[in-house]
């Protein structure tokens, strides 16, 4: 017989440790005086270990083995599937849709305004060569009306300078022709009726002063002899120096 000396629990020769605690057992000699029963004999691995509720007792003498005991299982624990890759997927799907559905408004307005240019251009190349050939007809015939229009601007032009020129040549010969100052002796005076009045230095000249009031006296040194529909141009020193007024603004 053999007893463990951590528990005192007694087992058959052919075990060598405590099933308890994995104590080495020691040999018992000599008879059980301690007690009038019979000792609790454990042979072998027949019977299951007690479990020790206790605390557990070091030994430091001998090393302590468990034999026949398994070690415990510990279960795997598979983690949760993460619930992004569900949300994940459901944003994949919904832009899958969204794509499939922009192609298929994209292919129809394709086909729709793409048919409608396809059309025309068949149409404009289709279109018979006799309308170009009017169109270029049209075309030259209005570039005719534009050139014509053009000279017949410009020889109005050229009328209208050689016109002009003649009036400033017989102005020049009438500053030429028209005859010396009287005198002032011969002098008169005159009272200025239609302002304002243009005292010039010649007929149909430059402006020397501008008479502006109604009554004002004036000094008429005689006639220049040229008038015209309206009356005659006088000279006068109105505006300090020699000059000449028409006769439709004053009254002797």
């Amino acid at each position: 017989m053999k007893r463990c000396p951590q528990c005192a629990q007694v087992y058959d020769d052919q075990t060598n440790f405590c099933l308890a605690d994995g104590a080495t057992l020691v040999a018992v000699s000599g008879s059980f005086t301690d007690d009038a029963e019979t000792p609790t004999v454990i042979h072998g691995q027949t019977l299951p270990p007690t479990a020790s509720y206790g605390a557990p007792t070091l030994n430091y003498g001998q090393p302590t083995f468990n034999q026949g005991v398994p070690p415990p299982v510990v279960p795997v624990q598979t983690a949760p599937e993460p619930r992004k890759s569900r949300a994940l997927l459901i944003v994949l799907v919904v832009g899958l849709v969204g794509l499939v559905a922009l192609a298929a408004i994209g292919a129809g307005l394709f086909y729709k305004f793409g048919g409608d240019d396809s059309k025309n251009q068949k149409t404009a190349v289709n279109t018979p060569e006799k309308s170009n050939k009017n169109a270029d007809g049209e075309h030259k015939a209005g570039d005719d009306d534009a050139a014509a229009n053009l000279r017949q601007q410009q020889e109005k032009l050229d009328r209208d300078k050689q016109k002009l020129e003649q009036e400033r040549k017989a102005l020049e010969e009438k500053k030429k022709t028209t005859p010396a100052p009287p005198p002032p002796s011969s002098a008169r005076t005159a009272v200025i009726i239609d302002p304002p009045s243009n005292v010039r230095d010649a007929p149909n000249g430059r402006v020397q002063c501008v008479l502006k009031s109604r009554g004002t006296v004036v000094n008429i040194l005689g006639s220049t002899g040229i008038g015209d529909n309206n009356g005659t141009w006088y000279y006068t020193d109105a505006c300090g120096r020699t000059g000449v007024i028409h006769s439709s603004q004053f009254r002797f």
